[in-house]
């Protein structure tokens, strides 16, 4: 019984590391990241399933890949399904990085200022994880949005959620020092911070990473550091 006990615990093991690699290394993962997701608000039925075939790509990115620029003609809908992407100024005198803005997984960035427009975001979308994302050109979701519920629901969704982290981002950081950005920050963004690393929250917040540290010090003592 041990013994059966013991493999069958190993089996389990190797068909979850199975899974994971399946999630982190298959395309079609994707697919599921984003039906799991869409279900939550539309109900799923043949249909999606074709449109999704005819019209979406999913791209395997890698930690640093650059997915669009401000020079490059391409108006989509990049939903993130695993990993992070983030849309990215340089200062070209400094080289200073500014992250304007983040997608984590079930959030989307566009390459346009909104999705019946035709003028590109400044910067460029870059991945700061490996992961799954989905490309939905913006000619395709213009021609179905209005006859397909779903899809107009899809678009809704996703840009209610960026339009709400936006807003909480400039709540966080209009007219407070950068030691207060950051506090503001924790509490009003907790999931953009866990999934971003001090360098990342830095150049999102525009303060400098020592004000990060710092910050993060006086959160886990109660104490301010000694300079």
């Amino acid at each position: 019984m041990l013994v059966q006990h013991i493999l069958l615990t190993v089996s389990q093991i190797n068909q979850k590391k199975h899974f994971i690699m399946s999630i982190k290394h298959n395309p079609k993962a994707g697919f599921k990241l984003l039906f799991d997701f869409w279900g939550k608000y539309h109900t799923i039925d043949y249909f999606h399933y074709q449109w999704v075939k005819d019209n979406v790509k999913v791209k395997i990115v890698k930690r640093g890949e650059q997915l669009s620029s401000a020079d490059r003609h391409s108006e989509m809908t990049y939903f993130v399904a695993k990993g992070l992407l983030a849309r990215v100024e340089e200062n070209t005198e400094t080289g200073k990085r500014r992250i304007m803005s983040l997608a984590i997984p079930n959030m989307a960035l566009m390459t346009t200022n909104h999705l019946y427009t035709h003028h590109l975001h400044s910067g460029h979308i870059v991945a700061l994880r490996s992961g799954i994302i989905i490309a939905i050109p913006h000619s395709v979701l213009r021609q179905f949005q209005k006859q397909e519920k779903s899809i107009d629901t899809l678009i809704d969704v996703l840009g209610n959620k960026k339009k709400r982290q936006l807003v909480l981002l400039r709540q966080a950081t209009l007219g407070y020092s950068p030691f207060e950005r950051y506090l503001n920050f924790t509490r009003l963004l907790p999931e953009i911070k866990a999934a971003t690393t001090q360098i990342e929250q830095a150049d999102l917040l525009g303060i400098s990473r020592h004000t990060v540290q710092q910050a993060q010090y006086f959160l886990l003592t109660g104490k301010y550091a000694q300079k």
